[in-house]
């Protein structure tokens, strides 16, 4: 049994026909210049299409797929043998292949800041946090509180933490409430890791006065 196949250029001129064999022998065909030009044309456009696709599926796997999982991690991060960080994830997604490398923790984090005598400067927890591993930056999103050592308490959405200058800065509403009851909030906020000096810009106050206070005025 043959089957012809017949194919037509766009004047509906025959440009391709043969036999098709059952006993897998090759066509028998005759095929016209331009329209072998056209075919070797598409067959490169699809042979660069699947180079380029294989191309982009790499640099996409590489950046969003990790090099390494870590589930109940703990990092402790030293400086001339003292204690500078320790942080503990439920989930740690690390990427070394990426363009950016970097650490994410997509469930969460826990973080303990240390000064250079080893005590306790502040503690943060935020629902999900990334670091980049260059830069050393990190950046905590969602449910930010950042505790000190005088239990001075901070609340936002987005802080970042720069460990080289020892600097948090956040680009969100910020509310920072005392021990003893003043809050003070802004729009955006510059400090020290430690607390000891910050910023806020367009600032607001709320002063808690003691009873006692009012009554000795």
């Amino acid at each position: 049994m043959k089957n012809m196949i017949t194919m037509a250029d766009p004047q509906g001129k025959p440009c391709f026909e043969g036999l098709l064999v059952e006993n897998g022998k090759h066509f028998l065909m005759k095929i016209s210049l331009r329209t072998l030009l056209i075919i070797l044309t598409l067959s490169s456009a699809l042979f660069s299409c699947a180079n380029d696709m294989e191309m982009v599926n790499k640099f996409i796997d590489e950046e969003t797929e990790p090099d390494m999982v870590g589930v109940h991690v703990e990092i402790l991060h030293s400086d001339s043998a003292r204690l500078k960080m320790k942080l503990v994830t439920p989930l740690l997604k690390e990427f070394n292949s990426a363009k950016e490398k970097r650490r994410e923790f997509p469930e969460g984090v826990h973080l303990w800041l240390y000064d250079n005598t080893g005590k306790l400067e502040a503690e943060l927890t935020a629902n999900r946090a990334r670091q980049d591993m260059e830069t050393n930056l990190f950046e905590a999103n969602g449910n930010v509180v950042v505790i000190d050592a005088d239990g001075k308490k901070l609340e936002t959405e987005q802080l970042f933490l720069d460990q080289k200058k020892s600097e948090i800065y956040s680009e969100k509403y910020t509310r920072i409430t005392f021990p003893n009851g003043t809050i003070f909030t802004g729009d955006k906020l510059t400090a020290k890791q430690d607390f000891s000096e910050y910023v806020l810009s367009k600032g607001r106050a709320t002063i808690m006065v003691n009873d006692e206070d009012q009554n000795e005025d």
